[in-house]
């Protein structure tokens, strides 16, 4: 799979006609694409290739900041290659291509091995570029190969393969640490953070989505911090009415994911709310909680899955108030302070306001600290965030001072066009640095 496969002359074209035919012939040969949306590429675009795990899709999260970054602004004329399955669930706007690691490989992570297994995935099949992707990237002639590099994926080492091979810039974003989200057997862990952190350095352009990543992974010549992208404040911005006490409890929504730590620290906050003083709203996916709690939270209508974003806006509007945890302990500490929840600028367009769970050093306290823009509660105790969100929400004073406070966070440092012009701005720097 190493070597160049060969391509024919008429094959290696700027997407003239006879290029649909080849894209065809790459699509019957096994992996899946939407090659029928071939379209005409405008010539100043910057043209990435974009190599990861998460692909840019309209849903939540990463995938969603991305997807405002490469598919709703027209700076990037961009191709996805993605191991997911996900982008075939959206009528998504660009090329992609989803490839797979090898058949006998999947195989054996379901097994009792997988986790040697999938050890192996992360740390060896990278280096062996499947022969569609490499085909993809060469047809596509792109400026710069872009991946996401954390939480650790072994299609960021295809990336840097390829980026070397083709000889084009390599751009990694850097959203998670590199264990979150992972099944590693412990005895490789410093061997992949030590891969993880390789590939910080070696990469051409680096973006850390907050000053703790930037921190913990050190000097870089070209790093730079790039916040996620959240959804855009209502043109009018309407005037907002706080709850008052009155016959029904207060709303409180959570949206996000339900992985790792934070479905158990959503469960023991409902398991807390024994006075029924709150009614909970939670949406996400991934439930790391117990089996009888989850049917408890389907059965009392608790627990909602994953809407569309839209869908979710329309529910944000019933709330009354608006819940971010961020985890407790050893295990996730480092995940906290180096993250940034996509998730938090949301909610400051949602303008309800916001109560932040989490301990003092995570990114979304330090935040809210400094522009008093949600009520912080930083002790592991759940009776004790029940009582922060009740007396949120006995407070109308408060929750105009902190829905007002809100609005001048989002305005003031994450308004979408801001992050988004570092990412282009650097991105061209590279280009032109290429082409010079």
């Amino acid at each position: 799979m190493e070597v160049d496969p060969p391509l024919e002359v008429d094959k290696i074209c700027t997407f003239a006609a006879n290029e649909a035919v080849y894209w065809m012939q790459l699509d019957s040969a096994g992996p899946s694409s939407n090659v029928s949306a071939l379209s005409t590429p405008r010539a100043k675009l910057i043209r990435l290739f974009y190599l990861s795990y998460t692909a840019p899709i309209p849903t939540w999260g990463g995938a969603m900041s991305f997807y405002r970054h490469f598919v709703e602004r027209s700076d990037f004329e961009i191709f996805v290659a993605t191991d997911s399955a996900e982008v075939q669930q959206y009528n998504v706007p660009y090329r992609f291509l989803r490839f797979d690691v090898p058949k006998w490989l999947k195989r054996m992570q379901h097994t009792r091995f997988y986790r040697w297994f999938w050890q192996y995935n992360q740390s060896i099949a990278g280096y062996f570029v499947p022969d569609e992707v490499w085909q993809a990237a060469r047809a596509f002639q792109p400026d710069l190969i872009f991946t996401i590099a954390g939480s650790w994926n072994w299609t960021a080492r295809l990336a840097q393969r390829v980026a070397r091979r083709l000889r084009v810039p390599l751009v990694a974003s850097f959203n998670d640490w590199f264990d979150f989200g992972l099944v590693m057997h412990p005895h490789f862990r410093g061997s992949i953070e030590e891969a993880f952190r390789k590939f910080y350095r070696d990469c051409d352009l680096a973006f850390c989505t907050s000053e703790g990543m930037l921190e913990a992974l050190g000097p870089h010549p070209n790093a730079h911090v790039l916040y996620p992208i959240g959804s855009n404040m209502p043109d009018n911005e309407r005037e907002f009415v706080p709850f008052t006490v009155s016959a029904r409890p207060p709303t409180v929504v959570f949206a996000g994911s339900l992985s790792a730590w934070y479905g158990p620290m959503l469960e023991q906050l409902v398991g807390a709310n024994s006075a029924s003083q709150l009614r909970f709203k939670i949406f996400g996916s991934n439930a790391n909680w117990s089996q009888d709690f989850d049917r408890s939270a389907r059965t009392a209508c608790v627990y909602k899955e994953q809407v569309s974003f839209d869908q979710l806006k329309a529910h944000a509007q019933e709330a009354d108030l608006l819940l971010l945890p961020m985890g407790f302990g050893d295990q996730c500490a480092q995940i906290e302070r180096t993250s940034f929840k996509t998730k938090f600028l949301d909610y400051l367009t949602f303008q309800k306001p916001i109560v932040v769970w989490g301990p003092e050093y995570c990114s979304a306290v330090r935040f809210a600290r400094e522009f008093d823009s949600a009520e912080c509660y930083t002790s592991p105790d759940p009776a004790g965030c029940i009582v922060t969100l009740l007396n949120v929400a006995r407070s109308s004073e408060r929750q105009k001072q902190l829905v007002a406070n809100a609005r001048r966070m989002y305005h003031s440092r994450f308004e979408p066009s801001q992050n988004h012009a570092v990412l282009l701005r650097e991105c061209e720097k590279l280009v032109r640095r290429q082409h010079h």
